[in-house]
């Protein structure tokens, strides 16, 4: 095969996955007005604001976040700014899902979709995080004090205690 036949196979190669990346597109409108950001974070700098009701492309996902394209750029939302499909069957089907029927039932659910076995592999324990949450924890007596103060209703629920070897040390 000449080199000219090579590359023209390449050139057709890369057409038909860039057309295939296009057509993976999954269409989505903006739920309320917000920020894309450059990068999945929350602290990343914003490439354009979106108004509510706009067009949008998703076309990657990561964990609660989506990779998109609106008004021309490019960046990253959180998918619960999203609302995703266009109407139609998808929202019927939606309504059986949950159970509800007729019009103005709005279901909308988070979840971690979008983690695959790589990200599980290369995720570490935060042992810090953990300890700060165990920091956080108070006793009956102090719950049942903020409760009364509050003016809230005592519920009695069973504690789980730990045994010594499940028990965080900070």
């Amino acid at each position: 095969m000449s080199r000219a036949a090579a590359l023209r196979i390449c050139a057709i190669f890369a057409c038909l996955m860039l057309c295939a990346g296009a057509a993976s597109a999954e269409p989505a409108r903006i739920r309320a007005a917000t920020k894309l950001l450059s990068r999945p974070a929350t602290s990343a700098s914003t490439v354009t604001a979106l108004k509510a009701g706009a067009a949008a492309d998703i076309f990657e996902r990561k964990g609660f976040w989506a990779h998109v394209r609106s008004g021309g750029k490019t960046g990253w939302l959180k998918l619960s700014s999203l609302s995703l499909g266009s109407g139609g069957s998808a929202s019927q089907v939606a309504a059986l899902a949950s159970g509800r029927t007729g019009s103005k039932n709005v279901v909308s659910a988070s979840g971690g979709r979008g983690l695959d076995a790589a990200d599980l592999a290369r995720a570490k324990p935060d042992d810090a995080a953990v300890a700060a949450l165990a920091r956080q924890a108070v006793s009956e007596a102090a719950a049942e004090k903020f409760a009364r103060a509050g003016k809230l209703k005592t519920r009695r629920i069973a504690y789980l205690r730990a045994s010594a070897s499940q028990r965080v040390r900070p």
